[in-house]
This record gives C-alpha cells, structure tokens and sequence, in this order.
C-alpha cells in the first residue's frame, strides 16, 4: 500500500519524552512506496517493530535536528535497517552539526551503511526515484541547526514544520496547498524564552499556507493538559481548514 504516515510517537517537551508519557519514535512516511524514517527519537526501534513494521524497508534516514528527541534512536534504527552495516541504504539527510559537529549523534562506524549522506541547507533540494525532498527555512531553534521539510512526489506533498521560534519568514518560505501539513506544536501559547512552536503560530502559518490537512503532534505537557484535540478543533474552527491532533501509532492514508 502506497502513501501513508505511520505516528510512532506524539511526545514533544523533556518531561513527555523522558517520562515517556507520550512514545518519541518519530514518524514513518511511505510516499510512492518509498520508507522515509524521520526523526527517530527514544524508542523509535521498539516503536517500528510494535507497529509491525521492518527497519530493513527503510529507504531514507532523515534528521530535521540533533536533539535527542529527534535524534536518539537514529544509530539503533540505522544498525537494524543495515543489518550492522553489511546492506547499505540509500540516503541520510541532517544539518551538518548532527553528523559532524562538536556533539555529532550519529556514530562514525555506521556511516558505512549509508551511501550518501547529505547535508541540509536551505533551498536544498534532493531528487530521488521520482520523488523529492526540500529544505526549507533554518529555524530558530537554540542549539540545533534546524530545517524545515517537504516530501513530494509528482501528485503528493507532505510538509514537516519541526521545532523552532515562529517568525514571519516561515509563512513565505513553506510551500502552499500541501496535502498534509505536520506541526510540532509544542505549546497552547507562545513563550517567549523557548523557542518552540504553539498553537496560536500554528494557527498563523495554517491561514496563511492552507494546506489540505493539518496534523499537530509534539505535544509538552502543557498540550496534554489542554488536551491535543481540543486545541486542533479551536484551530479549524477558526482557520476552516481540517486540523487533527496525531496520537501515537496513527496511521494517515492521502
């Protein structure tokens, strides 16, 4: 079955990640066939196998920042999709400072496993068996380069905002229309000394960009308290466009 997103995990925020009140296995997207594991944070190897899935049929490894809990599983997941290296795949996308910097996260022994990895920047763009994968803007994100994603082939576009400060650069820079439209909205409201997205930037860039279907996800524990879906169903109500909150092991078909 083609074209669906596998949740393997909603968490967003040290106390829901680290206390694994919600899972951080990243996300699963099959796009025309091809597996693109993104953001495999802790557990994401156990999360893959729960939701009866296979590492080996991973295609693309992709990293939108080196914080653990988006980077954590990165080397498990890598090490069973290669089999220790002996079956290399195709492609690894991550700023620089995930794989070479001070504190890189991925290890250097599997870098065998991998036949190309890449380096994103903005307005980086990656064609791949039909299909294609950009950069957008560099958000603003303390101690992370961090890059904002799209997935599209020649009838599918599947955005990726990940963590980051809204700015109003991010309205013109994301591509329009997508079909679906991934949010980490971390928070209900903003705050000021954390440079993450909440609800009310989300609600922003989902008026302006009007994607299909919106999909928030990386919840803190303020979002849990305010429940997920009460806050997606405030944002349609007042963008008019579709919003879900994701739960761990959602499964989206488009």
């Amino acid at each position: 079955m083609l074209n669906w997103i596998k949740f393997l995990g909603t968490a967003g925020g040290r106390v829901v990640v680290f206390r694994q009140l919600r899972h951080s296995g990243g996300i699963w997207l099959n796009l025309e066939g091809i597996n693109i594991m993104i953001d495999p944070g802790p557990g994401s190897l156990i999360r893959i196998f729960e939701n009866n899935l296979d590492p080996q049929n991973i295609d693309i490894f992709v990293l939108s920042h080196r914080h653990l809990d988006h980077s954590a599983d990165i080397n498990s997941v890598v090490e069973s999709a290669t089999q220790s290296t002996k079956v290399k795949k195709d492609l690894l996308i991550a700023p620089k400072d995930a794989i070479e910097g001070e504190e890189p996260v991925f290890l250097k022994y599997l870098r065998k496993g991998i036949k190309n990895i890449i380096y994103t920047n903005e307005n980086l763009n990656i064609e791949y068996k039909g299909i294609n994968i950009k950069a957008h803007i560099k958000h603003k994100h303390r101690g992370a380069d961090t890059y904002g994603l799209s997935f599209e082939s020649k009838n599918k576009k599947i955005v990726y905002v990940p963590c980051g400060k809204f700015f109003e650069d991010m309205l013109y820079t994301y591509p329009k229309n997508a079909d679906i439209m991934i949010f980490n909205t971390t928070f209900v409201k903003p705050k000021l000394a954390i440079d993450h997205l909440s609800a009310e930037d989300v609600k922003k860039m989902i008026s302006y960009l009007k994607p299909k279907l919106a999909v928030l996800t990386h919840f803190s524990i303020h979002m849990l308290k305010e429940n997920p879906d009460k806050v997606a169903n405030n944002i349609e109500k007042e963008t008019g466009i579709k919003t879900i909150s994701a739960k761990d092991g959602m499964k989206l078909r488009f």
